[in-house]
């Protein structure tokens, strides 16, 4: 606990104190049952997106004898820019920073009672330990990558779209321009036909957004349109990144944009995060369209392969990654 008080979860795992707890990222991941995702490389030189899914991660929370042991799905991707190393980074250690983040902040939470926790709602305290934990992790990466970044002389940058889901509630975390959105079943009145229809649970991060614009030029950057396309200092197109640590001082934050959480209806069927590369030829709701008639792609594929080969077909010149999570 002085180690995790001291500087996080990267303090912790180089204490001597700690050095027989370390989880394994690689037992962590691929728990994909459930995931249907995919990523293609595309008409890129390289492949620099990079995903996550796992939709039975065990973890710590408190419960009315202590801690116990709670479920949580995790859906991420990283597309990153400027080389692969900020999403390679960022995807590696993503869970298990957000798991020893929700671990210390319930024992502290404990140990601050005494044991003996208050009488409250013990839902609604993990949920906001879950929030914590989660942005806290994003900020902690970005920070042990921009130390190594400045280091290495490395310039790239990710973004980061993360999805948790618990117990029949979402949470969405945004930085950059990926995805998240969700398709619901929609019943036409007047014949009775069902579709899905689509929501959108993330807004992206481009230089050009009014708040976006006063925060960069605040910090002494400018956002100036090159071919058409916002950019800061004329470079990035993107406003919040993890990485991109020469433009930090100019304005670009890792700061993740939150939803609250957010109750699933009983008509919400699908759960995506995805990279832009999907909407240079594809809409929101095209994707959504491709869910509901997936017989149209090939009987062999996922939903996750059906949207990134129907996306690259249509044009789009990106790498292209999607992760579709059936509710």
């Amino acid at each position: 606990m002085m180690a995790y008080d001291e500087g996080g979860i990267s303090t912790v795992l180089e204490s001597p104190e700690c050095s027989e707890w370390v989880l394994s990222t690689e037992s962590l991941q691929n728990k994909t049952l459930n995931c249907q995702s995919a990523t293609l490389q595309g008409h890129r030189d390289y492949q620099e997106d990079r995903i996550l899914c796992h939709l039975d991660m065990k973890i710590p929370r408190l419960g009315k004898s202590g801690l116990e042991e709670g479920k949580v799905g995790v859906m991420a991707v990283f597309d990153g820019h400027g080389g692969k190393e900020a999403s390679e980074m960022a995807s590696k250690l993503l869970l298990d920073y957000f798991y020893m983040h929700a671990l210390f902040s319930s024992y502290k939470l404990l140990t601050q009672h005494k044991g003996v926790l208050p009488v409250t709602d013990n839902e609604i305290t993990h949920l906001k330990i879950l929030k914590e934990a989660l942005l806290n992790t994003i900020q902690e990466i970005d920070f042990k990558f921009s130390q190594e970044a400045f280091q290495k002389k490395i310039f790239s940058g990710s973004t980061a779209t993360v999805a948790l889901l618990v117990g029949g509630k979402i949470l969405i975390a945004n930085v950059g321009d990926s995805k998240a959105l969700l398709c619901t079943k929609k019943i036409q009145s007047g014949n009775m036909t069902t579709s899905l229809s689509v929501t959108k649970l993330t807004e992206d991060h481009h230089p050009d957004r009014d708040d976006e614009r006063a925060r960069i030029e605040a910090a002494g950057g400018s956002v100036v349109n090159v071919w058409g396309v916002p950019r800061v200092n004329r470079i990035l197109t993107l406003s919040r990144a993890i990485g991109d640590v020469y433009l930090k001082r100019f304005g670009v934050i890792a700061v993740p944009q939150v939803t609250g959480w957010q109750p699933l209806d009983a008509n919400d069927r699908f759960l995506v995060v995805s990279s832009d590369g999907i909407f240079e030829s594809l809409t929101p709701q095209d994707v959504c369209d491709l869910i509901y008639d997936s017989n149209s792609c090939s009987p062999s594929s996922s939903l996750g392969d059906c949207i990134v080969n129907t996306a690259f077909e249509k044009g789009s010149m990106d790498n292209l990654s999607v992760i579709v999570v059936p509710l």
